[in-house]
């Protein structure tokens, strides 16, 4: 357990006495008071925001979401945070890992606002990222509250406890929506999609697989020269072909095997295009559209579109494995939003787990201001992905598509309809859409059919979906 040289020094000069807990690296600061038992309000999470004049740092419980508007009436500036991988270049460059923020604004001279919530109970301990980003450093509150006597403490912050009651005792209408986004989310990102100005550009290793996923006659040494390059994708490789899900009965104990003899070449690229292209994106792991949700929910159904893609008559000339891909990515809009938007992210999360039955149509609008599938597909656009792809993510909610390759955004659309019945779909109902299927030439009875042959294998699509959500290691 080892802090950076700036902060271990801070520390020990200014005397307070503190100690060390691990806290596993891949774990969410929620995550990791879950398993430490720690209550959540005890642990500290930190923003960075920014304006024109410069940074401030927002000190609050890691289960606590921002109020925009006292922040800036009380500092009298229009403040927005940082986005993207700006907040990791900031604490970077005074040696922190990467994701690792530790809340002193003495060792970092920035302008401090500190939510007392924080320092309610005298008798509790804090606990903070150390910024080795495997250890929280433990302090007793009062000297926490002393160690920031440079700060501004007030109250900046709301629980997400109340927050839910807040949004939950509501009438639920656009006007309450937006009136409770303009307060916990920056003024400057309401205008939703339109303050998108780039997109992330796609990996450098998602780039030379979808190049192969293009050219005819791959062979498995073309992928595993790639693969080699990144244990964290050779493992994926060979967690997936263990899996029971592909019926392989014989060992898997390489690369060639996993790729050549079990999954197959083009499973395989689609598998790693979807993980390499997601590891672009941080957003959180958990919540309604987290990370976990979605890779689960992605997994389902690429294999669900994959099960139908197989039942319409052949001159269709549907390609099960495109399929996949398309059910795989159809929701990849959410990434997007949730690493670009994050404040806005948080606050969706929030108004979907205490308005269940709101179709989150309608939420994503008024919160989000664009919804996934629009963000998803210009995403898709701009980092060239097949047509069939671009269509799937742009049609899938769309009950009477007809435009190219509408067949398989029409597949997804009944997979995400079937999901439903296992509770594990964005769509607001499980009604099977008369016009896809009729098009498509599925009867009801072959679609639960296929999806029973997808719920037989509920183990194995979970720990896959597991797997996904892991962020790639060198």
């Amino acid at each position: 357990m080892n802090l950076p040289d700036i902060v271990r020094t801070h520390l020990d000069q200014q005397g307070f006495p503190y100690r060390l807990v691990s806290c596993p690296s891949a774990e969410t600061l929620i995550q990791a008071a879950e398993k430490l038992d720690i209550a959540t309000r005890q642990v500290v999470r930190v923003v960075l925001l920014k304006d024109d004049i410069g940074l401030v740092m927002v000190i609050l419980p890691c289960s606590y979401i921002l109020d925009f508007s006292i922040i800036c009436q009380s500092l009298r500036r229009d403040l927005e945070p940082l986005y993207g991988t700006e907040t990791h270049h900031f604490f970077e460059q005074y040696g922190c890992k990467t994701g690792s923020h530790p809340p002193l604004p003495g060792v970092f001279a920035i302008t401090t606002l500190a939510d007392t919530s924080l320092v309610a109970d005298e008798n509790k301990e804090i606990y903070f990222d150390g910024g080795g980003g495997d250890v929280l450093v433990a302090m007793r509150t009062p000297d926490f509250r002393e160690l920031l006597k440079s700060a501004r403490w007030g109250h900046f912050a709301v629980s997400t406890e109340d927050l839910d009651s807040l949004i939950g005792q509501q009438e639920f209408t656009p006007q309450n929506l937006t009136s409770l986004t303009r307060r916990y989310t920056p003024a400057k990102l309401q205008e939703g999609i339109e303050a998108i100005t780039e997109l992330p550009v796609m990996p450098e290793t998602a780039q030379r697989i979808l190049k192969l996923r293009n050219h005819p006659g791959v062979l498995a040494q073309d992928i595993i020269r790639i693969v080699e390059q990144d244990p964290s994708l050779a493992a994926q490789v060979v967690y997936w072909a263990r899996s029971p899900l592909h019926g392989h009965h014989g060992a898997v104990d390489s690369l060639y095997t996993a790729i050549d003899q079990v999954l197959g070449i083009e499973n395989t690229l689609n598998l790693l295009l979807g993980s390499c292209m997601s590891q672009t994106f941080h957003i959180p792991v958990d919540g309604p559209v987290g990370l976990r949700a979605f890779w689960q929910h992605s997994i389902y159904c690429a294999s669900l579109t994959s099960e139908l893609a197989k039942l319409p008559p052949e001159p269709l000339n549907i390609n099960p494995k495109l399929a996949y891909l398309c059910g795989l990515l159809h929701d990849f809009g959410y990434l997007v939003l949730g690493h670009v938007f994050p404040a806005h992210f948080f606050l969706f999360n929030r108004f979907l787990a205490v308005n269940q039955s709101v179709p989150l149509s309608v939420v994503e609008r008024y919160v989000l201001g664009v919804e996934h599938w629009h963000i998803g597909a210009w995403l898709m656009q701009s980092w060239n992905m097949p047509d069939e792809v671009i269509a799937a993510v742009r049609w899938h909610h769309n009950t009477d598509c007809t435009q190219p390759h509408a067949e398989y955004s029409n597949l997804v659309l009944i997979a995400n309809r079937l999901l439903h019945h296992v509770g594990m779909s964005d769509e607001p109902n499980n009604r099977l859409p008369a016009l896809a299927m009729f098009t498509l030439g599925i009867t009801r009875e072959q679609a639960m059919e296929a999806l029973a042959r997808v719920q037989s294998s509920i183990t194995e699509l979970n720990s896959l979906s597991e797997v996904l959500r892991l962020p790639a290691k060198g």
